[in-house]
């Protein structure tokens, strides 16, 4: 037996991880470990189910290839991949380049050598159709960046907070708020509220990150865009803003101000299901009371209705308050893996990228950022003319699940002419490939975190590992970046790697593949190597934000006409009257077990979550005369499925909730207990959907809940509440 340091990506956190190796090569256990410098010995539950990944029954060993008129067989990796690159190549002939996309998963954003090559593939194919989670996730961040601007230096850090307010964001389970918890959240939050700093969460679970607020406000789902301007108007109208701030950065405050005016307390408390008093208590506790906060968003608003306005009033809270980092402040978390960068007290201004790009031909709508809007991906498959995708490569994603409008995915799955899923479990969209191509597992390659081009963690630190662990005996799996290397090389093509053309008669590996993604970076990977641990701390000095450039005169533009006409269609909905004939509104939520999709077939993670149960609050349950256990018809405008309810009390009543991302294909009370039910049958990407990232309402969304019947033997399963809450 012997111990290996490393650290996971089954999420963004990092946490760092000793695993212990027996004599056989295989993962025998694993922990935390107490001497990383970000997680400090914290790892959830999904992150130490490494064995049961690497080593379980469920992992696909072996490339499928599926005839069309047969079950899926094992197939060579040397002639699936021939066979793969003739039929891309006829596509290419006949089609053109753009008939031809790719979809980024989480697996995929998880491995920097498979982020990197995705953009040389395609620019070597000439195509420019990426599509990836994230504009489906929280793109509505990127939409407000693009009409709102930015704080070059960023916001403040949470070591410098006396205020943070999250709005539908549950960090300690998702870790995901970036700019403020990450690795090791409880303890970070903890230490936080020790040194002085209050929390006011809003949302419509008390969730385990609520548990820990000063003033917890739980509202209907979907109302975040009403609550945001509630307290903007209370903020400005009462003067607790920064005038200075707003004065130097700001255009468009009189216009924003006039146009929130109706968001009074009373017509949002009305609106939302919550307590004026409460609202003006955030403000007040938020603006006047606190010097230094920072608003945090998570999934919650970015995947309701009004999202984009949501995500923008959000935003203008921090900007009128003026909480962001300003000269002479200290800039703690550089990203080592990004080249020495300076900081400066100034506004990048609106950019509205989409607008220089050429309209899609699906409704108009444009790129957001280089990337495609996934909320149109069934639409470019399905409508014939040019440009249409013909062929599909799926990285490290069950869009089967996870895209919205299920019914028009799987559809759009079986027109395809060629979809390659590169997974190493057999998913819902894998069952669907005519090809699927399994991979290497975290440990079983070397790595670094990811870098998003900005700082990201909460301390200056990254981290080589090296591969852990061999891939099973016998097992042909490959890298993804080795799959679109070859490819590319039966292609004919030259691919280029973070801007550097590679040698297309000799695969590169994939250590030279992370050494080319750190050549800008503030140190090279030999050194990082050379860390203790593979870890890098402390490696440079903490940067000081510096004032403004000379000529940096951008404003943050917080009423561009776009958002003041989103503004006066809330007004227009009233109090909700799409809900009309609707008793309860279904949240999605995250796992606290799974990221995405990705966990659902390990068997370990299984046994704790076999489905996901459809939440309800006790008092709604009994006033339905159902009982935890029992089956229930959920049922939308858009759509239906069946689930088994379970009580929750932490969940406000008229509000039910059921984890997204589960399912297989067409569902049934046998295919519930296998593999759960996916929310995406209740959404449609062509109602309530953004105008500009066709982002589809995806929470908030308003259901009838009824009991259908006991299982098919007369007897319930075991009772959902016997689950882990998630």
């Amino acid at each position: 037996m012997r111990e290996v340091r490393s650290f996971c990506r089954t999420c963004i956190a990092g946490c760092g991880v000793i695993l212990e190796i027996d004599d056989a090569g295989r993962i025998a256990a694993m922990r935390g470990d107490r001497e990383h410098p970000i997680s400090e010995g914290y790892v959830c539950f999904k992150g130490l189910q490494a064995a049961s990944s690497h080593h379980g029954p469920t992992r696909l060993l072996h490339p499928l290839r599926r005839p069309p008129d047969g079950a899926a067989q094992p197939i060579a990796p040397a002639q699936a991949l021939d066979e793969i690159a003739a039929t891309l190549q006829a596509i290419l002939k006949r089609d053109g380049p753009q008939a031809i996309g790719l979809f980024r998963g989480t697996a995929a954003f998880h491995t920097t050598t498979a982020f990197a090559m995705h953009g040389g593939f395609l620019e070597a194919l000439g195509s420019t159709q990426l599509f990836t989670t994230l504009t489906i996730d929280q793109s509505a961040k990127m939409v407000a960046a693009g009409r709102l601007g930015s704080w070059h230096a960023g916001k403040e850090h949470i070591d410098n907070l006396d205020i943070a307010l999250i709005i539908g964001c549950n960090p300690l389970i998702s870790h995901s708020a970036g700019g403020l918890l990450l690795s090791a959240p409880i303890k970070r939050l903890r230490a936080a509220r020790a040194r002085g700093m209050k929390l006011i969460v809003i949302d419509p679970r008390r969730t385990e990150t609520a548990q820990h607020a000063d003033l917890f406000i739980q509202p209907l789902p979907g109302e975040d865009a009403s609550i945001a301007a509630g307290l903007l108007r209370l903020i400005l109208s009462e003067g607790w803003h920064d005038q200075a701030f707003c004065e130097r950065y700001v255009t468009g405050l009189d216009a924003l101000r006039a146009a929130i005016e109706p968001f009074t307390p009373t017509y949002v408390a009305a609106r939302a299901g919550i307590r004026a008093e409460d609202l003006l208590r955030a403000a007040r506790l938020f603006s006047l009371e606190s010097r230094h906060g920072t608003v945090v968003t998570g999934t919650g608003p970015n995947m309701s209705a009004h999202s984009n306005l949501a995500e923008h009033l959000a935003q203008c809270i921090d900007v009128v308050c003026g909480h962001f980092k300003r000269p002479g402040d200290r800039m703690p978390n550089p990203d080592l893996l990004m080249p020495k960068t300076e900081w400066y007290a100034e506004v990048v201004p609106a950019s509205r990228p989409w607008e220089a790009t050429p309209p899609s031909r699906i409704r108009g709508v444009g790129q957001l950022f280089g990337e495609r809007l996934t909320g149109t991906l069934a639409e470019e498959i399905l409508t014939p003319g040019p440009g249409q995708i013909k062929a599909l490569i799926v990285d490290g994603a069950n869009i089967a699940n996870s895209v919205p409008d299920k019914p028009r995915m799987l559809e759009a799955l079986r027109a395809l002419e060629l979809l390659v899923v590169i997974d190493p479990h057999l998913t819902a969209t894998a069952s669907l490939a005519h090809y699927v191509l399994p991979t290497t597992l975290q440990y079983e390659r070397p790595d670094i975190p990811i870098t998003l081009g900005f700082p990201l963690y909460l301390d200056a630190w990254t981290q080589y590992t090296p591969a852990i662990v061999a891939p099973p005996a016998g097992a042909e799996v490959l890298d993804d970046w080795r799959i679109f290397w070859e490819l590319g090389r039966r292609l004919g093509l030259r691919l280029s790697y973070a801007g550097v053309a590679l040698d297309m008669e000799r695969p590169p590996g994939s250590e030279e593949l992370l050494a080319l993604s750190m050549r800008h970076a503030t140190l090279s990977l030999a050194e990082l190597q050379r860390q203790p641990n593979g870890i890098a701390v402390g490696t440079a000095e903490p940067s000081i934000v510096l004032p403004a450039r000379p000529g940096a005169v951008g404003r943050f533009t917080v009423a561009p006409p776009d958002v003041l006409q989103e503004i006066a269609a809330v007004l227009g909905d009233g109090d909700g009257d799409e809900s009309s004939g609707f008793e309860f509104r279904l949240s999605v939520r995250r796992s606290r077990d799974l990221n995405g999709s990705m966990g659902h077939q390990t068997p370990t993670v299984r046994q704790r979550n076999p489905y996901n149960p459809l939440y309800m609050n006790p008092e709604d349950l009994v006033r339905l005369n159902l009982s935890p256990g029992d089956w229930v018809e959920v049922e939308a405008e858009t759509g239906r499925l069946i689930a088994i309810a379970a009580a929750d009390p932490a969940l406000r009543t008229g509000v039910v909730s059921m984890s997204h991302n589960w399912g297989h294909l067409e569902g049934g009370e046998a295919d519930y207990l296998l593999n759960g039910a996916s929310t995406n049958f209740l959404t449609r990407t062509d109602a309530v959907v953004e105008a500009i990232n066709a982002m589809p309402r995806m929470s908030g969304v308003p259901v009838n809940v009824r009991l259908r019947r006991r299982g098919a033997s007369g007897e319930a399963p075991a009772p959902a509440a016997a689950l882990a809450v998630d």
